[in-house]
């Protein structure tokens, strides 16, 4: 994955992200029922309000490391995000704001590339290319005493098998 892919180059003016108005045309039509020519000033009014919740999950996210993110205020500003991540959030809020029933379909395939684009990001924020190995390491000992661990014990100072 390139560094930065502007999902829109058309209307990116050769920036690195979109603005919010090309995102949102890309998310009505996902949604398929809106025509992106039709868009009134109160259903972009709406989209800005669900993406600035779009920008509050990434900030949220574990795998985040760009700092803050400034709220949208108006359709015309980019931020920061990631193209599909913010395509993906703006078409799953807003089905979920409709009621409809491919919301959830769309708000699993938001979540799993919001993952997956932001691990990306982080793992190579050092430069790196490609992916490491997740390392998990239980800190309590686990359940299972036979894959605990030897610790000292506070008596003897000897290990515990």
């Amino acid at each position: 994955m390139a560094e930065y892919s502007v999902v829109k180059p058309f209307e990116s003016e050769q920036g690195k992200f979109t603005p919010l108005e090309g995102l949102v045309r890309s998310a009505l039509v996902r949604a398929g029922n809106f025509s992106p020519s039709r868009i009134d000033g109160e259903v972009m009014m709406m989209m800005v309000e669900l993406a600035n919740r779009v920008v509050e999950e990434v900030r949220r996210h574990p795998y985040w490391t760009g700092g803050d993110i400034d709220y949208y205020n108006d359709p015309t500003q980019t931020r920061e995000v990631p193209d599909m991540i913010m395509i993906d959030g703006l078409t799953s809020h807003y089905l979920i704001q409709q009621g409809s029933e491919k919301a959830m379909v769309f708000l699993q395939m938001y979540q799993a590339n919001l993952a997956d684009v932001l691990w990306d990001k982080y793992r190579r924020k050092d430069s790196k290319i490609g992916n490491d190995e997740i390392i998990v390491s239980v800190t309590d000992g686990g359940s299972n005493k036979n894959y605990k661990p030897p610790y000292p014990d506070d008596e003897t100072n000897k290990l515990l098998t």
